[in-house]
């Protein structure tokens, strides 16, 4: 049941990615006819322009920010242009704030929607004059219909907490807002709109979409299991496997060398991942591009092994695994010796017949 479920992920993520302009197109226009303002944002430096050019006031504007990256120029009171509320503070009424900023874990297409669960400003949404969300360009599902399957690839614990929240929100809404005039005394409150942005955020994602090899890495939801079983990244929590391979992706940055000494082709990101990403491939694909490009015999070598990784896994291999680690990961003390103890086979994956027979 689960693969069954874990392909019907992978067709709704494919069927976004592979046309994604048009179905961006769509959901624009939904969100406007729903009364949502629009902004596209290429990356952090236009973020942090369009998020400053926003305050109506000159000083001090009260912002609650439930973000997962918060841009370092809007760090420590962007020079007394932001005071920051926090989520507690908001929550319960001790402070007041202008401007809330979250981020949006999905964009639903045929509806127009924002998708949020367990955020922790999940109360505070009508508590504000501004809303303001940012979806990355790539987290969009066309169907609302599919929006249980996605849910569901998560772990229980991540959407069924102690919060249990799943917000949808399709148009603006009312907040209730005191009447502040001493001569009307026949209505002491009133509604006013709370006016909400919806910033798509592109920061390298079309780039990415340009690469045919690295396309699939777009069908990341952020579950984070690839990073729970990451052998490496609990050695160094420097990069998870989704993570190494968007560090790789932008055709305008330099290939990142660290994909070499930030994987072993464990195959477990494989076997964990609930759209089916096959990073190991993607990863060797990446390892051969560089090495293609780079003249150190050591990075060559190691990029031949990785695309013949059955071969190196027969018997005879040990001893050249031995040597070549012990020239790639000397100064990787760590590495190296987790590499020294595996005692299953080196690249841990199951073997095809196709391949078998190829080697």
């Amino acid at each position: 049941m689960d693969n069954l479920i874990h392909k019907r992920a992978n067709f709704i993520r494919y069927s976004y990615i592979e046309n994604m302009g048009n179905h961006l197109l769509a959901f624009e226009n939904k969100l406007l006819s729903n009364g949502i303002d629009v902004k596209w944002i290429m990356n952090e430096d236009e973020l942090v322009s369009f998020i400053k050019s926003s305050f109506a006031k000159n000083f001090y504007n009260k912002v609650c920010f439930d973000v997962s990256h918060f841009p370092e120029e809007l760090q420590n009171g962007a020079n007394n242009l932001i005071k920051e509320v926090s989520f507690e503070d908001l929550d319960n009424n001790s402070a007041a704030a202008d401007y809330l900023i979250a981020d949006a874990n999905f964009g639903l297409v045929d509806t127009g929607s924002v998708v949020l669960f367990n955020h922790k400003s999940k109360n505070c949404f009508n508590k504000v004059d501004h809303l303001i969300f940012i979806l990355d360009i790539n987290n969009l599902i066309v169907k609302s219909s599919d929006l249980g399957i996605i849910l569901s690839l998560y772990d229980k614990e991540m959407i069924q907490g102690n919060q249990k929240s799943v917000n949808i929100i399709s148009q603006p809404f009312d907040r209730i807002v005191a009447n502040n005039n001493q001569f009307d005394q026949s209505n002491s409150y009133s509604t006013q709109k709370v006016d909400i942005t919806v910033l798509l955020y592109n920061n390298g994602i079309t780039d990415t979409l340009k690469n045919e090899k690295l396309r699939e890495s777009l069908y990341c939801i952020k579950c984070g299991k690839c990073r729970q079983v990451c052998p490496i990244y609990q050695l160094n929590h420097k990069h998870s496997p989704i993570d190494l391979l968007k560090n790789n992706s932008f055709a305008t940055n330099t290939k990142n060398s660290d994909i070499f000494e930030s994987t072993t082709l464990c195959g477990n990101c494989d076997k964990v991942c609930p759209v089916l990403i096959p990073f190991t491939r993607l990863f060797i694909s990446e390892m051969e591009a560089i090495t293609s490009h780079d003249h150190n015999s050591a990075w060559q070598d190691f990029g031949k092994a990785n695309t013949k990784r059955i071969k190196i896994n027969k018997l005879n291999g040990k001893i050249r695994r031995y040597f070549l680690n012990k020239k790639l990961f000397k100064n990787n003390k760590k590495l190296l010796n987790y590499y020294m103890s595996q005692q299953e086979d080196f690249y841990n994956l199951t073997k095809s017949k196709a391949e078998e027979n190829a080697n």
